[in-house]
């Protein structure tokens, strides 16, 4: 049926009789109960400037917003600003099922729900920071809804999330078009084209203090570029870290945003537990100084002093805080009391993992080993390298002071790591505010106190493992006078935030106890998950073409449609068709086969033409975006065989448009203008075993944030190898073929 608007009726009234429309417009509209709907601010016109205050460069809140003449069947409102860049859309503010009695929004004011901002993918305002000279366009919309939108608050909601969702029911919509101008003293900050994730959840803790003194909360929610901030993030992305930690900047600080969970065994080489296990952090937030400065006084602190590039804080070498830097303490040594593991750390009270000495096994892992990479940064802003000069030399006895680093030529000092005490950053040089320093709370809702006062003996803990299970759960074990004993956990799936422990501990005497401790608060304070029931069906491979003597489990989820084959045989294709715009969905089959298997697979995104967009001529008309992960488990012994990754060979075989401004095309046609293409076939024989890939690039590795999973994605117990793979670019690459041989296993 097709849909009369009201502003449509309007119109067709006027026509009837133009010069009674025009003779008195505002009484004719009121007596028709039809009146224009707008969008107006009491700071701003449409056309017009766009106030300092409401940018990056002012007081960074929110402009206020009025707006009437909506249509009187308006349910609820939603509200969008956003920026057409060169790179597509940026949008800096959603909010929505806004009452549909109110008609105004005050500065900094929130009403409904906030969705994400592109800046930083935060539930926030992002006020514009924009990059580069000229004026730039910013357009707020107001949409009248129908109803209010049935979207779930617990997970992020972006622009194309909330246009989507409003499709149906927008009744009519207003806008209102400013322009900013940065000056030549501010282009410097800019945030447009830097999208960190996640709000970190800070909270006060100490490892060794049962009071730690408080501190502040950093906002995060505007990054601002400057050369020591680009400096930080290179350090970090140049050791391969960028995937698992952020960095974010304001004017006084780079905070270096992880979970403080490394990518390396843990725990191993331990004979003086704590009994504490490591368990990931979200949010913790590192603050380094961007302008370090030498203080009068050095300071020590009872808690960390900086943070590695891989996100894990790291402390001084003592268990109990705070040092007298002229004197070596051996009773206090973690390292000589068996106390780190063999990578230089270990958790402390908080169940947070972090380093004490040299964090050797953080470095084996770095992309950049050599003397010159930086593996860490002090509170105070100056660098951490390890046990060379970064010009590769020795550094002679006397050269390094108290504090365990000397002067730089570059940074103005730095920090060393040594085989001999004080083996780290002993105490800070330069000036720090140590209210911005964060801290681990210890895990809270310990109502039986299992958990709150550990005291194992010093020594004579034995086999220490720490080992993580393909079902989500960690485990340490170890023996101590021929008793062994354990603390499992996992992640709760009752409680969003908290995990699900079970142990039997020297400290309680070799009982076994269990409870549910949380990283976010008490347990009081966070709502249980909603249960649902598993939609994702295993199915049974139908192909008589497809046989062996192994066992195997196929299991894959896409963005938006895949088919996999073994040689030329179809195995499975995906249950949702690839005409649905959102056909992401996970698959399961089980089949038989020989080794070497030739896997080869058919990834599409969903484009409505060789345009390469989805949506064309709504109001979210844009591009789409691809991912794909995968993996086969041999069944007869439980070994995952086979998983998606860079190691894969992927031919491109559709992509577009080639210009992505084609996205802001009124009138998008295929072939024309911004929106050129590029579409070829398939080789013949590419499914063939002996078939030559050695010329088809390798499949780029995706991040799971960057993608965006949903539907299913969440019923798969992912083995921590499957990586999202898709062609370099999610957005314009819309078809591909990849292969991969899986051996059998040794």
């Amino acid at each position: 049926m097709m849909k009369i608007m009201w502003w449509s009726l309007f119109v067709v009234v006027c026509g009837f009789s133009l010069s009674a429309c025009h003779n008195d417009s505002r009484q004719s509209q009121m007596q028709s109960n039809v009146s224009e709907f707008v969008l107006t601010s009491s700071d701003m016109v449409d056309g017009g400037n766009l106030p300092i205050t409401y940018t990056c460069d002012g007081e960074r809140v929110n402009p206020p917003l009025s707006w009437s003449g909506a249509p009187e069947s308006t349910q609820s409102y939603a509200l969008i600003m956003h920026h057409n860049a060169p790179d597509g859309v940026h949008w800096y503010w959603t909010m929505y099922n806004i009452s549909a009695d109110v008609t105004h929004v005050n500065s900094n004011e929130t009403l409904g729900v906030l969705g994400t901002n592109s800046v930083n993918n935060l539930n926030a305002y992002a006020p514009p920071c924009s990059k580069g000279p000229g004026k730039k366009s910013y357009i707020y919309t107001i949409y009248a809804l129908s109803a209010p939108l049935a979207l779930d608050e617990k997970e992020k909601v972006d622009r194309a999330t909330l246009l989507a969702a409003m499709q149906d029911l927008t009744l009519g919509s207003a806008q209102l078009t400013v322009s900013y101008q940065r000056s030549n003293n501010n282009t410097e900050r800019d945030v447009d084209n830097i999208k960190p994730t996640g709000a970190p959840r800070i909270q006060p803790s100490t490892e060794h203090r049962p009071n730690p003194p408080s501190f502040i909360q950093p906002d995060l929610s505007v990054n601002i570029d400057s050369a020591r901030c680009e400096k930080i993030q290179q350090s970090i992305s140049d050791a391969g870290f960028e995937q698992g930690v952020t960095v974010i900047c304001d004017q006084d600080y780079a905070y270096i945003v992880s979970n403080t969970y490394p990518q390396h065994e843990m725990m191993t080489g331990i004979t003086g537990t704590n009994e504490q296990v490591p368990v990931p952090a979200e949010g913790y937030a590192a603050p380094i100084k961007l302008q370090p400065k030498k203080a009068e006084k050095l300071t020590t602190i009872d808690a960390a002093v900086g943070v590695a590039v891989n996100g894990v804080p790291i402390y001084d070498y003592s268990s109990q805080g705070e040092l007298d830097v002229s004197q070596y303490d051996a009773k206090h040594d973690t390292l000589a009391l068996g106390q780190l593991d063999i990578c230089g750390g270990h958790s402390g009270r908080g169940d947070d993992y972090h380093y004490h000495v040299t964090p050797t096994c953080m470095i084996d892992t770095m992309k950049n080993r050599e003397s010159d990479a930086i593996i860490g940064w002090a509170y105070d802003g100056y660098p951490l390298y390890a046990d060379k000069n970064p010009d590769g030399s020795e550094i002679a006895e006397g050269d390094l002071d108290s504090c365990n680093g000397q002067a730089d030529d570059n940074f103005g000092y730095r920090y060393q790591t040594s085989a001999t005490p004080p083996y780290i950053i002993q105490c800070l040089v330069g000036e720090i505010d140590t209210t911005k320093l964060p801290r681990v709370a210890p895990l809270s809702g310990d109502t039986q106190g299992i958990r709150a006062d550990l005291r194992p003996p010093a020594s004579g803990v034995e086999n220490l493992t720490y080992t993580e299970s393909e079902n989500g759960s960690r485990t340490m074990a170890y023996s101590y006078q021929n008793e062994d004993y354990f603390t499992t956990y996992s992640p709760s799936t009752k409680r969003d935030g908290c995990y699900d422990f079970k142990q039997k501990t020297i400290s309680s005497g070799g009982k076994v106890e269990e409870g549910t401790f949380c990283r976010n608060g008490d347990q009081s304070e966070v709502k249980p998950k909603p249960t649902t029931k598993s939609k994702l069906t295993t199915v049974q491979s139908v192909n008589r073409e497809i046989s062996g003597e192994h066992h195997l489990k196929l299991e894959a989820w896409a963005d938006n449609w895949f088919a996999a084959y073994v040689d030329e045989n179809l195995l499975i294709e995906d249950s949702v068709p690839i005409t649905t715009e959102r056909s992401f969905n996970a698959e399961s089959v089980t089949f038989s086969a020989n080794y070497p298997i030739q896997l080869n697979l058919i990834l599409k995104d969903f484009k409505q033409n060789d345009s390469g967009l989805e949506y064309i001529g709504a109001r979210n008309q844009q591009m789409g975006d691809g991912g794909f992960i995968m993996q086969i488990t041999d069944i007869d012994t439980n070994t995952v065989v086979s998983v998606t990754d860079s190691s894969w060979k992927c031919e491109v075989l559709h992509r577009a448009p080639l210009n992505k401004l084609c996205e802001q095309e009124s009138n998008p046609v295929a072939g024309e203008g911004y929106c050129t293409f590029m579409s070829k076939e398939a080789p013949t024989n590419w499914m063939d075993a002996d078939f030559d890939d050695s010329t088809w690039p390798n499949a780029t590795e995706h991040t799971a944030a960057m993608v965006g999973p949903k539907d299913g994605y969440d019923e798969i117990n992912w083995n921590k190898d499957a990586q999202f793979i898709w062609g370099d670019d999610l957005e314009t690459d819309n078809t591909l073929i990849c292969r991969t041989t899986i051996q059998q296993p040794n």
